[in-house]
């Protein structure tokens, strides 16, 4: 892989112009973007491949995604419907980023363990305190105007209680899809005086190929291990691999075609 090439095919989408200056003679942005056109023609999967990993592009992550169903249907595997799953999560190894589940996850610990979450309780526990002193003061007023009062002020602590754990949970959300780190163990794996309970050890949540079957037991999937072992795990070793040297071989045709261009 070329670090170089990986970098012009992002300044591509990112720079209107974009240029390779490294001695003489300079390859200028149109003969770049030509180079990138011809690329992406002959091999358009590793293309989308850049793409979803380095531009976060969703168009070429839905590509991807739908090549990786055909590529699912015209394996020979016992349980197809498994192994779609696991080429989901051999998409996100690649890429790089947290699973479903495992956003899902860091946004309930984001709602848990952060100084954010600290305030919001803070905040709840204040309002709840109030709405517990009016409904004693319910239970002392003579008036029907008082009482229509107080129920008004109690219907507008809750509001705010309802208010301030849909912020948290937005801000939650916004913060899983950002950083991956355990919030509980701050990244460390442990706590205090144990392993991390939250994330086992790790320290932030990423897929690996490691604990793809441990993923499908949590997802409720139960699968024998000789099954696993036979024909689910080799399939998806071999997904994982294939996506890793498409995208690997399209960057070094990349680099060898700008490198041939520019001896031109």
């Amino acid at each position: 892989m070329s670090d170089k090439a990986i970098e012009l095919f992002i300044r591509m989408h990112l720079e209107r112009a974009p240029e390779l200056q490294r001695g003489r003679p300079i390859l200028t942005g149109d003969v770049i973007i030509a180079v990138l056109g011809v690329i992406q023609h002959q091999h358009p999967l590793g293309c989308d491949l850049m793409m979803a990993r380095w531009l976060n592009d969703s168009y070429a992550i839905q590509r991807v995604g739908q090549y990786l169903d055909d590529y699912v249907d015209e394996c020979k595997t016992a349980r197809p419907d498994i192994l779609r799953q696991l080429s989901s999560i051999a998409f996100m190894i690649f890429l790089g980023r947290p699973t479903e589940d495992q956003i899902r996850k860091l946004a309930s610990l984001w709602q848990k363990h952060s100084a954010q979450a600290k305030r919001s309780r803070r905040l709840v526990k204040q309002y709840e305190t109030h709405i517990a002193l009016l409904n004693s003061r319910l239970l002392t007023v003579t008036t029907d105007f008082r009482v229509w009062e107080i129920n008004n002020e109690i219907s507008r602590y809750e509001q705010l209680i309802n208010s301030e754990e849909s912020r948290l949970s937005l801000w939650a959300s916004k913060q899983a899809q950002q950083s991956y780190q355990c919030p509980k163990c701050h990244g460390c794996g442990r706590t205090m005086r144990a392993v991390c309970s939250a994330c086992s050890g790790a320290g932030s949540f990423m897929p690996s190929a490691g604990n793809a079957f441990k993923y499908l037991r949590t997802k409720g999937i139960h699968v024998s291990e000789k099954l696993w072992n036979s024909d689910l795990k080799p399939a998806f070793g071999g997904i994982l691999s294939m996506l890793h040297q498409e995208h690997d071989e399209t960057a070094r045709l990349l680099r060898k075609r700008l490198e041939d261009e520019k001896a031109a």
